[in-house]
């Protein structure tokens, strides 16, 4: 066969709702906004790479948020890469149903679209390959719809294209929406298994036969449980092997950075530690979380505000989580005969008898407390 070239890419999530997110609705948009770019990336990266197939994993969109304006721009990016043909499975965000644009709009020439529930293929004679799809028709579906895929002939390169989730590993939080396991898939003539649903880029195990089967990932994330750079799997086949590499093609990363503050008594210190992270690359698209934990030096004026001013350029967006405890010793405060001893003694009372839950108000209300007798500017965080 000669060489083929594919993209292998899912869960794009074009007009997703960020409302839950926490993120501010300004991230929302240009989060949104950003998701339209990654997918113009990965079509000007068919084009430049030359590549023989797009292959959609499902969720390209939200079908409940879909607007007539991202059909057309989906339209017009499909069109402008004619020569390519173009797969996309359905899945349970975008399932294709009456009102979706799966079953309502007229699509390019070149694109096909898995939109039933069951197995259906595509033969490609002058590529040699065979492309087999199975689509959400429902925004749920609980069946192992991989035992009904048959076993394939091999007299094509075959390529199965599907949202699904592998029960051997499901993430935290994960719904199971068309649950499979490695041996509905295996042993089957299957060359390469592209998924979708999952969000994080993967090739699963398989001990059974020489089957590449991978989760592409999410190509821009969305949420905490999105980290780091995201893109899509670049594929290559000829000979009955497949190669298969990232690339990335996110805009705005999200990372989690951890900050132990013991050892800790200025602000430029945790100013240090944050931008000496390794891995992070800190620009003005770089979205963080900062958690902060450990013993708090009661010299240090831990000002957020002012930590973040001098930050700027280094993250579009911060969100701090105070997770630290002060390193004053409370209990020898306590035995102070002064007001600033009476007060901690019914503070630590009051927090004796509180559930754990809801202790961090009278904490914090301590902490304020005992800065403002000691005469100190009190500053809330």
């Amino acid at each position: 066969m000669k060489t083929v070239r594919f993209i292998h890419t899912s869960d794009l999530h074009l007009d997703t709702s960020f409302s839950a997110s926490g993120f501010p609705s300004r991230i929302g948009d240009r989060k949104r906004e950003a998701i339209r770019s990654v997918l113009r990336r990965i079509i000007d990266d068919a084009r430049s790479y030359n590549v023989d197939l797009l292959l959609i994993a499902g969720d390209l969109f939200e079908l409940e948020r879909i607007t007539p304006d991202t059909f057309e721009f989906l339209r017009q990016q499909f069109d402008s890469i004619r020569d390519i043909r173009i797969f996309i499975s359905s899945g349970n965000h975008d399932p294709c149903v009456q009102g979706s644009p799966y079953k309502e709009e007229t699509w390019p020439a070149n694109v096909h679209i898995f939109g039933a529930e069951e197995f259906q293929f595509v033969e490609l004679p002058d590529l040699g390959v065979r492309v087999t799809g199975f689509g959400f028709a429902h925004a749920r579906l609980d069946e192992h719809h991989f035992r009904r895929l048959p076993v394939l002939s091999n007299d094509f390169f075959n390529i199965v294209l599907s949202h699904g989730s592998d029960v051997g590993r499901v993430p935290e939080g994960k719904s199971k929406h068309g649950p499979f396991s490695i041996d509905e898939i295996a042993g089957k003539n299957v060359y390469y298994c592209a998924l979708g649903h999952y969000h994080q880029q993967h090739r699963l195990s398989n001990a059974i036969d020489d089957a590449q089967i991978w989760y592409s990932g999410i190509p821009e994330g969305r949420g905490w449980d999105e980290e780091g750079a995201c893109g899509y799997l670049l594929g290559e086949m000829d000979g009955g092997s497949v190669r298969v590499e990232s690339q990335f093609c996110s805009q705005y990363d999200l990372n989690t950075i951890v900050v132990n503050c013991d050892a800790f008594s200025t602000r430029e210190q945790i100013l240090d530690a944050i931008l000496e992270q390794r891995g992070i690359r800190f620009n003005s698209k770089t979205i963080l979380r900062v958690q902060l934990v450990g013993a708090l030096d009661p010299r240090l004026e831990l000002s957020l505000p002012e930590i973040e001013e001098r930050l700027a350029g280094e993250a579009l967006y911060i969100r701090w989580e105070d997770q630290t405890h002060s390193a004053l010793d409370f209990d020898s405060i306590s035995r102070e005969k002064t007001l600033r001893g009476r007060f901690v003694r019914l503070l630590n009372d009051r927090i004796a008898d509180t559930p754990e839950e809801e202790r961090a108000v009278l904490e914090r209300a301590r902490l304020y407390g005992v800065q403002a007798l000691s005469g100190r500017e009190v500053r809330l965080r």
